[in-house]
């Protein structure tokens, strides 16, 4: 392998693929990168074993080959270089990186690239993407996945595709619900329903910040996989098996308390409360007074706290319905407002003990349901 490539697309690309390379493990090639220069380019790939980011510069090559290096030395090494082209050889015989940088030499020791794991190639025809939906998409529903790896299901995200549907992403850790509806921009293969990794894909909305061109989705079915294709970079991830909860079951059908509120004040409100709530298991209490005649319904928010004190805050609201007392984790409410993109935000609500329903106005294709707290 003899390759010259800019310092700052190397450390870009050995940052991009590093995300997906452990801290610890029992293979000593997965604490590695893999380096493979391709005609007019270098590949840079990182893995687990369950998720792999793969990515692409633009270089100078004038011997193909590969080598696969320890991930933090080198990255930590090129960070530190001038910005000026790096100039890397591999010595087959050793398994030696040589790399030079103006007055900046080194040899760092590596391994054979045959020694590194499979990364098949996410190419073909798949399901194209637009790549701002669905990194709005994603970020919408991964917050309400488990963290706990007790039920791994419930650490993935949902997504499937009915014949002649949009694709639906939805997640669920237990407490709450999130689903989101994504139109396809070309959609080759038929229906489908797999569970992805939550973390795989932040990896994929992370990647998409700033693209334009369509993302490509494919199923490695053989390998129990999903990949996806972005620029000039790919995330492949294993799939989680199992059944997921039915989530259209969860979603409330009728409300007898309905809200709706500026998201940016109730945002607000809510980030306030957090301060006292905190040390009350972030029990954040709600009133929900309707109008009357010319007068407007009110939302008035209170949280306490035996050490701290409390705050209480009063918000114009639609209201209609029943007046109504309720609690909720003040944590799961900034989440769902944070992820919300609109202006207006609706709860929809029965009891102070039922699922409770919110969504965000001028978008239907998001759906949300939170679980309140005992009073």
């Amino acid at each position: 392998m003899d390759v010259t490539i800019a310092q700052s697309a190397f450390e870009r690309a050995l940052s991009v693929a590093g995300r997906a390379v452990p801290s610890r493990a029992t293979l000593p090639t997965l604490t590695h990168v893999l380096l493979q220069a391709e005609p007019g380019r270098l590949k840079v790939a990182g893995t687990d074993l369950n998720l792999a980011i793969i990515t692409w510069e633009e270089a100078l090559v004038s011997e193909p080959g590969g080598i696969t290096v320890p991930a933090k030395p080198l990255a930590e090494f090129i960070g530190a270089l001038p910005d000026a082209p790096v100039h890397l050889q591999v010595n087959r015989q050793t398994w030696t990186l040589q790399i030079v940088c103006g007055p900046y030499e080194t040899a760092m020791k590596g391994l054979d690239p045959e020694e590194y794991p499979i990364l098949p190639e996410v190419e073909g025809d798949g399901f194209a993407l637009d790549p701002e939906g669905f990194r709005q998409a994603i970020d919408q529903v991964t917050f309400a996945a488990a963290t706990d790896e007790s039920r791994p299901i419930l650490t993935g995200v949902l997504m499937r595709r009915e014949e002649g549907s949009a694709l639906t992403l939805a997640a669920a850790d237990g407490y709450r619900l999130s689903v989101k509806r994504l139109p396809v921009l070309r959609a080759p293969e038929g229906p489908f329903s797999v569970i992805v990794p939550a973390g795989a894909l932040e990896e994929v909305a992370r990647l998409l910040k700033g693209e334009t061109d369509p993302v490509w989705m494919q199923l490695l079915r053989g390998r129990n996989q999903v990949g996806f294709r972005l620029g000039r970079a790919a995330v492949l991830s294993q799939l989680i098996e199992g059944q997921f909860p039915d989530f259209q079951a969860i979603i409330p059908r009728r409300w007898e308390t309905r809200m709706e509120a500026s998201r940016e004040a109730l945002l607000k409100a809510c980030k306030a409360l957090s301060v006292f709530a905190r040390e009350a298991s972030n029990a954040v209490r709600l009133i929900l007074v309707p109008g009357e005649g010319e007068r407007p319904g009110q939302v008035l928010l209170h949280s306490r706290s035996p050490e701290k004190g409390e705050t209480r805050v009063e918000l114009d609201a639609l209201v209609e319905g029943n007046r109504l007392e309720i609690a909720f984790n003040v944590r799961f409410l900034i989440d769902v407002l944070e992820a919300i993109e609109g202006d207006r935000v609706v709860f929809e609500m029965t009891t102070s003990q039922s699922p409770v329903k919110v969504l965000s106005v001028g978008d239907p294709a998001f759906v949300h349901v939170v679980m309140p707290m005992f009073l």
